[in-house]
């Protein structure tokens, strides 16, 4: 046996030997059948770079529904509670944060042993934070702060002081984090307690869950296919009840992709509103797209809070690139789309107490065709939005195939070196990775680099452009107020199929700030597989075809559908108003 591969076992093993035993369920007894051992993949090459399917054979089973039959009915009535429900019973002390945090590690623990989706879990150290919780609100008669007693989860790059961390790579086993990433601090600042940690792709630049040391995390909701990536541990572990409130990352999708194929609302705020300092992460240096940290939940209420929260502990004096600004609640309230363009006086329409907006509907990007469900999905969405009283028109893309070529290049600048160096110090292949194959993308110079910044920043000019032009077109008077569009061109897939991105990747080189929100499931009878016209072939392989050949409405019934509303460059609270004119309307599914 390979030196690496006991190693990551080794580890591993650690790990499942730290889960208390009375916090695991027997899944056999349960009637549940149990994940795999799984076979290590196959390392990257370039005559195969992945494979269409993994060795193994993980059952095709739904199991969000096994916590109602194998928890008491106290803790699943706690892990289901409402964020902002829950929120008030914690800072009312009319339930106690030691209470609220048995019951999700109890659920995470099941969650994991589910899905595969953990890397740590603190029991003891949770139940002390949230004992301390519960003295603050008995002694001071205030909460600690807005998070005040409520079990966060957080993705396996946010250092807590003393804990161990891999990131996904065995280079780092044995590494103890000498302090805690500004997001750690800010979510206990903000009054949280921290319980788990979630697994993430090695490298993290892939939307499929999958490392040496812990192995392949699963959907709940079809554990043959994925939950996404690179935060898909967090997507399998709150699409399961197992946290109220998931940390995550994105730099091409990897909140909103989880967030989409685990049912849940998410979001990918703008670059430098939430602090990224001191996290872990591949690529450190590259800064012509930024990875930012994004909140998964189960509701719109989630994300608000979690922006609320971070925003209220001032985190621009911890991390020296955030921006100062503080939540601003007239933005959410959407005040800033109040007046009649080039007047300081409120339009007649919201006189009467009615905002009325304008909405695009992207029906593909011109690259891959969304499948049946998705399209059916914003379909939908438009026909609420039309009868609350909004307009919507329709987003031609604009050069999105050339974004996609962009980022692409940005992603992979350094040849793959950051990647294949973390895997040589730790002594393990390279696996397939998304962004970055690893070995084969040309090495840029400086020079070439600061031409390919300069490519993107015309390209963001044009698009800014190209989106206020729209104001001829909306019949507001402004510009579109907000894009809705797909998160991924189907409702999650089979393991190793998801190597496509260009419906997440497309805001993240502009930067915009994007909510993901569920809107149903997939359903046969609705969803049927018909002949695709016109399928795209600018990208080599015929890509569109072989993306659109995958769908069957069988396999995929019961699947998440998920879609994106994008906004403005630093205006996230906006957004979240955007987002909430269309949970209002009835586009939503909770």
């Amino acid at each position: 046996m390979s030196d690496w591969i006991a190693k990551a076992q080794a580890h591993r093993a650690k790990r499942d030997a730290a889960i208390p035993s009375g916090l695991l369920v027997d899944l056999k007894a349960a009637g549940v059948p149990e994940l795999p051992e799984e076979s290590l993949p196959l390392p990257y090459s370039k005559t195969e770079p992945h494979h269409p399917e993994p060795t193994t054979i993980y059952p095709k089973d739904n199991v969000t529904g096994v916590p109602s039959k194998v928890l008491s009915l106290e803790d699943v009535a706690i892990t289901e509670t409402p964020i902002d429900k829950l929120l008030s019973l914690l800072a009312t002390g009319k339930l106690s944060s030691v209470r609220c945090t048995e019951a999700f590690l109890r659920r995470a623990v099941l969650a994991h042993q589910l899905t595969n989706c953990a890397t740590d879990f603190f029991p003891e150290m949770a139940l002390s934070r949230a004992k301390e919780c519960d003295d603050y609100l008995a002694k001071n008669g205030k909460p600690m702060g807005l998070l005040h007693g409520l079990p966060v989860s957080l993705k396996d790059q946010f250092h807590i002081k003393d804990k161990e961390m891999t990131m996904g790579y065995l280079k780092w086993i044995g590494n103890i984090g000498k302090q805690n990433s500004v997001i750690t601090d800010v979510i206990l600042n903000a009054g949280g307690v921290v319980y788990v940690r979630t697994s993430i792709p090695q490298s993290l630049m892939r939307c499929e869950t999958h490392n040496h040391i812990y192995g392949r995390t699963v959907s709940p909701f079809n554990r043959s296919f994925t939950p996404g990536g690179s935060s898909g541990g967090e997507g399998a572990l709150v699409g399961m009840h197992g946290s109220p409130l998931g940390l995550g990352t994105d730099i091409g999708g990897s909140v909103r992709v989880p967030s989409a194929f685990n049912g849940l609302w998410g979001m990918r705020p703008s670059m430098h509103r939430v602090p990224y300092e001191g996290a872990a992460n591949s690529f450190l240096g590259q800064e012509s797209v930024s990875s930012v940290i994004g909140p998964l939940t189960h509701s719109l209420e989630g994300v608000v809070t979690f922006m609320r929260a971070v925003l209220a502990e001032r985190p621009w004096e911890m991390d020296p690139i955030l921006v100062s600004m503080p939540f601003n609640e007239d933005a959410y309230a959407l005040k800033n789309l109040q007046l009649k363009a080039g007047s300081a006086e409120p339009a007649e329409a919201f006189t009467q107490g009615k905002t009325q907006l304008c909405f695009a509907i992207e029906w593909d990007d011109g690259i891959i065709h969304p499948h049946p469900p998705i399209t059916r999905a914003l379909r939908e969405v438009k026909e609420k939005l039309i009868a609350a009283g909004h307009k919507v028109i329709d987003w031609v893309p604009y050069e999105h195939l050339r974004c996609y070529d962009i980022i692409g290049r940005i992603y992979s600048a350094d040849g793959g070196e950051d990647i294949k160096r973390s895997c040589d110090e730790g002594g393990e292949p390279v696996m397939y990775n998304l962004m970055s194959t690893g070995q084969d993308q040309p090495h840029l110079s400086t020079f070439e680099s600061w031409q390919l910044n300069q490519e993107k920043s015309k390209y963001r000019k044009e698009y800014l452009d190209y989106w206020q032009a729209t104001k001829d077109k909306t019949g507001t008077g402004r510009p579109v107020d907000g894009i809705i569009a797909p998160v991924s061109s189907w409702a999650s897939c089979k393991h190793d199929l998801n190597d496509h991105v260009s419906y997440t990747t497309q805001w993240n080189l502009l930067d915009r700030p994007c909510v993901v929100f569920p809107v149903g499931f997939v359903e046969p009878e609705k969803d049927p597989k018909v002949a695709l016209e016109n399928a795209y072939t600018a990208l080599p392989g015929n890509v569109d075809q072989i993306y659109w050949d995958r769908y069957d409405p069988e396999e995929w019934k019961g699947l998440p559908i998920n879609l994106q509303v994008v906004g403005k460059r630093l205006q996230d609270e906006e957004l979240l108003g955007l987002a909430k004119v269309i949970r209002d309307a009835g586009a939503t599914l909770h």
